[in-house]
Parts: C-alpha cells; sequence; structure tokens
C-alpha cells in the first residue's frame, strides 16, 4: 500500500483497497484553546497522529478528519458546533463509507469531551436501528484512555486532563514545531488546581428559578484567561512516544480480534446480543 491516507490516494486505489481490505479509521477533533503553549488545532493531532499509528499496525487506511465538534471552552480561537451538527456529519461519513463497502469503521476522537461523545454513541446506535443496510457493518468508537492511564508524578496531586503532560508529550514527539514551551502559563493558582480535580469546573451553571426541571444556561467561567488542565510542566517527547505506543498496541490487538470476529459472523449470520444502553430508563 503507497499510503496510509485516504485522502492521499486515487479511485483507483480506493477501488483495489476495498478488494482485499473494508477497514477505516475516522478521525475527529475540535479547534478549541489549549493554553498558550499548545496550537488550537492540538485535538487535530490527538486524533490524527494515533490514528496513523493505529493504521500502521491494522494495514489499513485513515480517512481525512472531521475538524469541528463542540468545546464548550469561549476562549479565542475555539470554535464551537453544536454536538447535533456534528453527529449529522459524523452520520452522513459513516453512511458514505459504508456505501462505498467500508464494513469496519473505527471512529477516534481526538477531543474528550462528553456532550459529543455522548450524543454521537446514541446518533450511531439509532442510525444503525433505521437503517438495515448497516446491519454488518461494524462501528467502533475508540478511545486511548481505555487501554492505558499514565501513573501520576510525586507533584500531581490531581488529574492531567487538558493541555497537560500526555498532551504536550504528544507534540513534542510528533509536532514539535508547534510548541512553545517559553509561552508555558498556568490560570490562578486555585482555579487551575480545582480543574485539575475536575474537568468541568471550567463551567458556570444557572437557571432563573432554582427547580431542576429548568435547562440550565452555561458558560465558561469568566476568570478563565488560559484552560490549562493538568501539568505541562512534566511533558518530554520521550514520554509521548512512550505514551502512544502503551495505548495504541493494546488497542490495535484487541482490533485485530473484533474484525476477525466481525468477519467470521458475518459469513455465519450470528449475531452477539448485548445490553441495549438505554434500557431502564423510564419513557414506555
Amino acid at each position: 500500500m503507497r499510503t496510509h491516507a485516504m485522502g492521499e490516494m486515487t479511485v483507483k486505489e480506493i477501488r483495489e483497497y476495498l478488494k482485499t481490505n473494508q477497514t477505516i479509521i475516522l478521525p475527529y477533533g475540535v479547534v478549541e484553546q489549549h493554553g498558550y503553549h499548545l496550537p488550537l488545532s492540538m485535538d487535530i493531532h490527538n486524533a490524527e497522529v494515533p490514528s496513523y499509528a493505529l493504521a500502521e499496525k491494522l494495514g489499513c487506511i485513515v480517512a481525512p478528519p472531521l475538524n469541528y465538534c463542540f468545546s464548550g471552552g469561549q476562549l479565542p480561537g475555539t470554535i464551537n458546533v453544536r454536538p447535533t451538527t456534528f453527529c449529522a456529519m459524523i452520520c452522513d461519513i459513516v453512511e458514505s463509507l459504508a456505501n462505498q463497502g467500508f464494513l469496519n469503521i473505527l471512529i477516534f476522537p481526538g477531543h474528550g469531551g462528553t456532550e459529543s461523545l455522548e450524543q454521537l454513541r446514541e446518533s450511531l446506535r439509532i442510525l444503525k436501528w433505521l437503517n438495515p443496510a448497516l446491519e454488518k457493518v461494524m462501528i467502533m468508537i475508540l478511545r486511548r484512555g481505555e487501554f492505558w492511564q499514565r501513573p501520576k508524578e510525586p507533584g500531581m496531586t490531581g488529574s492531567d486532563f487538558h493541555a497537560g503532560d500526555a498532551e504536550t508529550s504528544l507534540m513534542l514527539a510528533y509536532r514539535r514545531n508547534l510548541v512553545q514551551l517559553d509561552q508555558l502559563e498556568l490560570d490562578e493558582k486555585e482555579l487551575a488546581e480545582r480543574m485539575r480535580h475536575d474537568q468541568d469546573a471550567y463551567q458556570i451553571c444557572t437557571t432563573l428559578s432554582g427547580k431542576p426541571q429548568e435547562i440550565a444556561t452555561t458558560r465558561q467561567r469568566p476568570e478563565i484567561k488560559v484552560g490549562v488542565m493538568g501539568y505541562p510542566e512534566y511533558a518530554t517527547a520521550e514520554r509521548g512516544v512512550e505514551n502512544l505506543e502503551k495505548s495504541i498496541t493494546p488497542m490495535a490487538e484487541m482490533l485485530k480480534q473484533a474484525i476477525a470476529e466481525a468477519e467470521e459472523n458475518r459469513k455465519t449470520g450470528k449475531r452477539i446480543e448485548v445490553k441495549s444502553p438505554v434500557l431502564g430508563r423510564s419513557g414506555h
């Protein structure tokens, strides 16, 4: 295979690829605040770098990333797209890939925002529910954190959520020209520490009535000026390489097994029943 990048391939190359391999990775990211030392495109690299590392291990291709979703941040440079819009785009892309003959569609988020992820899972589940043609298509949403979490350094009292050690290390290893360590700065000490313990602490939610039935107004706390939720001072390029390998290797092994099982079950017609993610909710 000449390249792992779908966008660099020709129509002829895609046609030949699909004769022997029906797996594709679909990365997505977001344009959002990542402090003064990392670029707004951090979560796009968060998606692309691991996706290509995974593609090397699986021998598959990577679709061009979707670079916009919902951040929630409101510092200059951040671009927010409603989760409904983002999910509609992903669903359209998935259907288009499936119509071409891709059977294993692996979605790789570069942004961990729960608003987008939760709605995406449900949107894709309903998409498959309403479109019988997708019954034989395996769609997965991958998360590096499911396979490995780096232990804390002695000085870490909280977690490394955003623009911290892990993300800065990844960029030092694979996109060094985009890191400006000389510009590294944190928000006020108490606020920075609070966000290391609660990644949603950047939000402030208010209502007019105080009743739980009212939809809250959500804003980013006005005192946030930098937007770092972690420990970038611990970052090294070596740790970036190590982090990627320790997360991608077990993920690749899981996916090889899943793809093989899916292929076998497509042939035999076998289905593995699982519990619905919404069973137990009231409504019917």
